[in-house]
């Protein structure tokens, strides 16, 4: 009976060591799996976000001389609109509420009552500047003018 009893404690002592190196193992590899997702969230980003930052090398490159201000301007556009393009492409969306909006405490920041003619008590009156959501997260709420109750 002892030499049953002591064949039992010593393969629970080893199934124990066994479990404690495979959640070892677990953790290092849920480390390491995660480092390897962030990196690769890093990468696509940055290759996304390349081609903005060739479209402002090529706009610097040109003769200030001989660019006229319509051609900057339109430049800039060209460029804004790469680098909302691949924002987007990243999951990255623009909080963007026109005034008449419902005021959402979750996406907007009030900071000023302001009236503004046609617009609801508690809507947006104003919107001064943008916010940024990436999937449902929040990243910046945008900043805007709340209409006051009556």
């Amino acid at each position: 009976m002892i030499d049953r009893l002591a064949a039992e404690r010593d393969e629970a002592v080893a199934a124990r060591t066994r479990a404690l190196a495979d959640f070892a193992n677990f953790q290092r590899r849920s480390v390491e799996n995660e480092a390897r997702a962030r990196t690769a969230g890093l990468v696509q980003l940055a290759r996304a976000l390349m081609p903005v930052l060739d479209n402002f090398d090529l706009t610097l490159a040109q003769d200030p001389a001989r660019m006229t201000v319509e051609q900057m301007a339109k430049s800039i556009e060209m460029t804004r609109a790469e680098l909302q393009k691949a924002l987007e492409q990243n999951g990255i969306s623009r909080i963007d509420p026109v005034p008449g909006a419902e005021f959402d405490p979750m996406q907007h920041d009030a900071v000023m009552r302001q009236p503004a003619e046609g617009v609801a008590p508690n809507c947006v009156s104003m919107r001064f500047q943008t916010g940024w959501r990436l999937g449902e997260s929040v990243l910046r709420p945008a900043k805007v003018a709340v209409a006051p109750d009556a």
